[in-house]
């Protein structure tokens, strides 16, 4: 399952936890999943969560659902994905969208804070052909969730690492 460690690679991960709010996510979208994040070759993981957008250690989280996957590309794009991931780090949590997914109102949204999915899509759109993400137009990447792009054909044939 997957590719050489020495082929680059955008690493993506979908988990899901036992916290309340993982399982309000997953409630809410009809999801295996509630949070998604983007691989270094570092071996951390950058994504949003409610204290926003940081680069975290491998072992930060104990998910009881993970589907990794290693999407092959250039070294240029790997390199491009990480950069993209990382110039956001610092900006707050989208809590108006989670408050609008939540309420049926896809609507709200705060266009200067992010989701967790919303980061990952604009990242892989703005790094690969955005029609081998998903057919979302600039500025709505917010409306994605994870259950959205974890269906994008851009993962078909690439899981790495299944738990669960």
């Amino acid at each position: 399952m997957g590719i050489g460690m020495s082929t680059p690679c955008i690493t993506v991960r979908f988990v899901a936890n036992h916290s309340l709010v993982s399982a309000a996510i997953r409630h809410v979208t009809g999801s295996l999943f509630s949070h998604v994040e983007g691989g270094t070759p570092q071996g951390t993981w950058i994504g949003a969560l409610a204290d926003g957008i940081k680069e975290r250690p491998a072992d930060y989280c104990k998910p009881f659902r993970e589907y990794t996957y290693r999407v092959p590309c250039t070294q240029e794009q790997a390199d491009r994905f990480v950069a993209l991931l990382r110039s956001k780090i610092g900006t707050k949590y989208n809590f108006r969208d989670i408050l609008g997914l939540a309420l049926g109102i896809r609507g709200l949204n705060n266009p200067t804070d992010d989701i967790c999915s919303e980061l990952l899509t604009w990242a892989l759109i703005e790094t690969l052909e955005p029609c081998r993400v998903l057919n979302v137009e600039s500025g709505w990447e917010y409306r994605v969730t994870p259950e959205m792009l974890h269906l994008s054909p851009l993962f078909v044939g690439h899981l790495a690492k299944r738990v669960r």
